[in-house]
C-alpha cells in the first residue's frame, strides 16, 4: 500500500497545479493561512511550511499586511 504524501507536500502540489493550470493567475491573491488550512484540512504551521516552499520556488510572494500573491512571472518548469 503506497504511503500518503505529507500534508505540506499535498498543499504545495495542489497550489502549484492551480498556478500551472491558470486557475491561479499571476497577481492573484491566495486565501489566508487560516482559509487554506481549513480548505486542505491542515494546521496553520503546515500551511506556512507549504507556502514557504512555494515562495522559495518563486511561485508566490508575500506582502506584509497585504497577503500572499502569485508572482507576476512564476517559473512553470
Amino acid at each position: 500500500m503506497p504511503s500518503r504524501p505529507a500534508d505540506y507536500v499535498r498543499l504545495v502540489e495542489a497550489i502549484t497545479e492551480q498556478i500551472r493550470s491558470g486557475e491561479l493567475a499571476p497577481g492573484d491573491k491566495l486565501p489566508s493561512y487560516s482559509q487554506l488550512a481549513a480548505q486542505y484540512n491542515t494546521s496553520i504551521s503546515t500551511t506556512q511550511a507549504a507556502l514557504r516552499i512555494l515562495r522559495d520556488r518563486g511561485l508566490i510572494e508575500g506582502h506584509q499586511g497585504k497577503g500572499t500573491y502569485v508572482t507576476e512571472d512564476p517559473p512553470l518548469a
